[in-house]
């Protein structure tokens, strides 16, 4: 193969990657997850993490399982992200740590590998053990943490007509609707994927992850 063919061969594969670009970023855009906030960074646990660069679909909406970016109620410049376990007229409820919906408690009988995560608590500064095991919400599988010894306060809530009820994959260290009440889906938009992480793109485990 000589040069030219070999340019031209250049030429038509970056072609082909800028238009295959280009129709993604129609329908997703790219957010990096900030960390200017503690209790924002260690509610999203072990899901995401702050400096995760992830694709968020365009067009606002929700579904039952799915973790999503909302507007922030209390900060309409700033976001909350959370999974949606509720909508209209559902019941959603934590007793004794166990949620429930509509009284039945969503799958979670497997253990995260590795199934006990350390984070700082950003109340008391101090490091804590969390339990993680994988929950079944909506068809789709993800990470979930429980506290290994404190348990949160008992709640209840009865999603209103045309909202949704979000809970932060980090059940103790939340920030989510039992923070801020139930939110308008037409504020929320599905995260898709994870490209890559903090760590960057060498970090495997964290690469290219499907997140809805």
């Amino acid at each position: 193969m000589n040069w030219r063919r070999a340019l031209r061969l250049f030429l038509w594969i970056a072609g082909v990657c800028g238009a295959l670009v280009g129709i993604v970023m129609i329908f997703f855009e790219t957010w990096t997850v900030p960390g200017d906030d503690a209790q924002f960074a260690v509610s999203i646990e072990p899901t995401l993490s702050v400096g995760d660069f992830l694709l968020v679909r365009r067009s606002s909406g929700t579904s039952y399982g799915s973790l999503v970016r909302c507007t922030d109620p209390d900060a309409p410049a700033r976001f909350v992200v959370g999974r949606v376990i509720g909508d209209s007229s559902d019941n959603v409820e934590w007793t004794n740590g166990t949620l429930l919906v509509n009284n039945r408690t969503p799958s979670s009988s497997v253990a995260c590998d590795p199934p006990v995560v350390r984070l700082k608590n950003p109340g008391t500064q101090e490091d804590e053990d969390f339990q993680c095991f994988l929950e079944e919400v909506g068809g789709s599988t993800h990470p979930a943490l429980r506290a290994a010894k404190a348990i949160p306060r008992d709640s209840k809530a009865i999603v209103e007509p045309g909202k949704v009820f979000l809970a932060s994959d980090n059940r103790l260290l939340h920030l989510d609707s039992r923070d801020f009440n139930t939110l308008a889906p037409g504020n929320c938009h599905r995260i898709a994927l994870r490209l890559w992480s903090a760590n960057g793109w060498l970090d495997a485990k964290k690469r290219l992850t499907v997140l809805w």
